[in-house]
């Protein structure tokens, strides 16, 4: 920074010296630690990416790793994208990925397990002269020429996903599916055959799909041991994060590019581990210390993002864990409430009564999110949203582009704004339990906590109900400040058939941190207060 201009904006240096100035003891003993070897344990809301950059950042600014030989591997492309922009931000150089064919640029390496497993097999390609790998886009689309049943065709897709991801082979994949408890509505030994015929058809034309591409790149890197040399050359220092959601296959991988060197630093959370029901293994994380000698672990015991009131209740809802959850740093807010509706429709109601006094207080629009376990729950509440003119929309996936928001169904009155006074912008955005990973806003609802969503019908094994107790906290704990949660007696299914239901099981849990939500208006009063609410938002 110019001292001689205090208007001047701070360098690369000086936003490094900053940020590493602001951290708290475990996140400064994370980032400074010497070990080689290193896994930060980052529960909700600890800082794991601001982490996770400085940490790369410091080591390349002390010399103890060069930026050239350096690869970060996230889960999703636009993580990769926001960390080489943190990492530019600290002066850092970044590769500026190439497409298929392509060098990339010198310097730091991030991307996604796939995106690396098909740059070596690319460079192995180029090495021996032969073509690059083809891939085949849809497995769904070749799986459904096959069969020529839709249904089965995604059965098989979702099935093929797993046993690849547990480098399983179609005449392992029954045996490993039934001790499983794998919940198929195929017979397994047709999804076996099925897999077969699938590997078949790739292999006559040359193809791979993207699970083929972590595990024909481990095989390179275990088989062929110039390749592999070249390899461990390259990439000298290797860092994963979310490896609480890291598949056999993927882990497979990473222990082959490391090879016998032990420079490797991840980050996780296993009460963030989400992703079993596609061949995730949380307890890999906890293998590491037995897999990387001398591994040192941090963990990071302060959440950052939300209230004591909102880290109670979903420290409530998630129950006994290996790895306590961390406690909040913030400070106090509102007690969490808990709501008993009638039916689905009256829930919605509700819940777009509240995000529209609420955005009359001067919360934007973009600062509230509503949850929920299904993408069916999510579309009652958007009809009841475009009934009040709130602009919604749902959130899109991690790779996808930002989806605009949804526009009423119905033209509104010229007369009436669908902004309240101060102008809040974006949109409320409506997510799935998993698609809300990663995200935060500072009011949640989460609806629906009824038993057969929460936890969902087909998850039958204990470690499939462990998955969706965590999958339930992931959803509680994206809301900073306010968290209100609900449930319905009844609910029109999608049959259009209104059924009884009754609350998840732990909603019982959840109760204890949690206030009763207040009687709301039955439809016909909702409607009236709606009227009102929009009437004071006309500027």
């Amino acid at each position: 920074m110019d001292l001689l201009d205090p208007t001047a904006s701070p360098g690369p240096g000086d936003r490094f010296e900053r940020a590493l100035a602001g951290l708290t003891p475990a996140q400064h003993l994370a980032v400074t630690s010497p070990a080689e070897a290193l896994c930060i344990v980052a529960g909700a809301g600890s800082g794991k990416t601001r982490v996770l950059t400085l940490r790369v950042a410091r080591r390349i600014r002390d010399d103890s790793a060069e930026a050239d030989h350096t690869v970060v591997c996230t889960f999703t492309r636009k993580a990769a994208h926001e960390l080489r922009d943190r990492l530019a931000r600290y002066g850092v150089a970044v590769s500026v990925p190439a497409g298929a064919g392509g060098v990339p640029s010198p310097g730091v390496r991030a991307g996604t397990l796939h995106q690396l497993a098909l740059t070596l097999l690319r460079r192995r390609a180029a090495d021996s002269g032969q073509a690059p790998p083809a891939l085949v886009e849809h497995r769904w689309r070749t799986l459904a020429d096959l069969t020529g049943d839709r249904g089965a065709a995604s059965v098989a897709e979702t099935e093929i996903g797993w046993a690849k991801a547990r480098c399983l082979s179609p005449g392992t994949y029954a045996a490993a599916a039934a001790e499983a408890g794998r919940s198929v509505t195929l017979p397994l030994d047709r999804v076996a055959g099925l897999y077969a015929d699938y590997q078949d058809r790739l292999g006559r034309r040359s193809l791979l799909d993207l699970d083929d591409v972590l595990l024909r790149a481990a095989d390179l890197l275990l088989d062929d041991p110039v390749f592999a040399e070249q390899a461990h050359w390259r990439y000298r220092h290797l860092a994963v994060d979310e490896f609480q959601d890291v598949n056999p296959a993927q882990f497979r991988l990473v222990r082959a590019l490391m090879g016998d060197r032990g420079d490797l630093f991840v980050v996780g959370d296993p009460n963030q581990s989400i992703y079993g029901w596609n061949g995730a293994d949380p307890g890999l994380l906890a293998s590491l210390p037995d897999v990387v000698p001398g591994l040192e672990v941090v963990h990071l015991e302060a959440n950052h993002r939300c209230t004591p009131q909102v880290v109670a209740a979903a420290s409530a809802a998630l129950g006994p864990a290996e790895v306590t959850p961390p406690m909040s740093a913030g400070t106090d807010g509102p007690v969490p409430t808990l709501t008993a509706y009638d039916d689905g429709r009256a829930e919605a109601e509700a819940v777009a009564s509240a995000i529209l006094r609420r955005a009359e207080a001067g919360t934007p629009w973009s600062d509230q999110a509503v949850l929920a376990r299904t993408h069916d729950q999510l579309a009652v509440v958007r009809r009841a949203l475009d009934r009040v003119g709130v602009p919604c929309r749902f959130a899109p996936a991690p790779d996808a582009e930002a989806e605009p928001a949804m526009s009423p169904r119905r033209p509104l009155p010229a007369t009436v704004s669908t902004a309240p006074r101060g102008d809040p912008g974006g949109a409320v955005e409506l997510a799935t339990f998993h698609r809300a990973k990663g995200l935060e806003w500072l009011a949640v609802h989460v609806v629906g906590l009824e038993e057969g969503f929460v936890p969902i019908v087909h998850a039958a094994t204990s470690e499939a109900l462990a998955e969706e107790r965590r999958l339930l906290y992931v959803a509680l704990t994206r809301a900073g400040r306010v968290l209100e949660c609900s449930w319905a007696r009844s609910r029109t299914m999608g049959s259009g058939r209104a059924m009884e239901r009754r609350p998840s099981p732990w909603v019982a849990d959840l109760s204890g941190a949690c206030e009763p939500g207040e009687a709301r208006p039955g439809p016909q009063d909702a409607a009236r207060r709606f009227a009102d609410l929009r009437a004071n938002l006309r500027g």
